[in-house]
């Protein structure tokens, strides 16, 4: 009796612990299937995002010179070309560039060679917008140019600003 009675708890034990089993492999799937699902979800949002941040990021600088076309419009009734501008402009901050004491176009007082001009980027048809620099500063100005005839272009410095973060 003792014998049987051991037999049906070994029994009974079994089948308890083999419904725990398939119970829980149950559970287990299921739940790996919701996790492959919401990775998928998250996969998808993810693209989506990316997708509308590179559509913005990819859309043309509306402040370029190549965009605007208004400006361009003004440079052929006068003759020109934006790409001569573009270059006639450079070229005319690059040579202020040597002279004694750095650039006269930046209104601040460099260490050493002085300011000189690094970097150029054309607004508009009026405006290009200036990155300068010395041996421990630098800064950024605002150059309005006008067409004064054929051959010559005048800048002007509209506004100005230095930063010091080198030090």
């Amino acid at each position: 009796m003792r014998r049987s009675l051991f037999l049906y708890l070994f029994i009974f034990a079994s089948l308890i612990a083999l419904i725990l089993y398939v119970n829980g492999r149950n559970y287990q799937e299921v739940i790996e299937k919701d996790v492959v699902t919401l990775r998928q979800k998250t996969i998808e949002q993810e693209a989506q995002l990316d997708s509308i941040r590179n559509a913005n990021f990819n859309q043309p600088l509306n402040f370029t010179l190549e965009q605007h076309q208004e400006a361009k419009n003004y440079f052929e009734k006068l003759g020109w070309t934006s790409e001569r501008v573009q270059q006639q402009v450079t070229d005319q901050l690059l040579e202020l560039n040597l002279q004694e004491g750095g650039n006269p176009l930046v209104p601040y007082i460099g260490e050493g060679r002085g300011f000189q001009i690094n970097d150029t980027r054309f607004i508009n048809h009026k405006w290009v917008l200036v990155n300068f620099a010395d041996n421990n500063q630098w800064g950024e100005l605002l150059i309005t140019y006008t067409i004064k005839d054929e051959n010559t272009i005048e800048l002007e410095t509209t506004a100005a600003v230095l930063n010091d973060t080198y030090r």
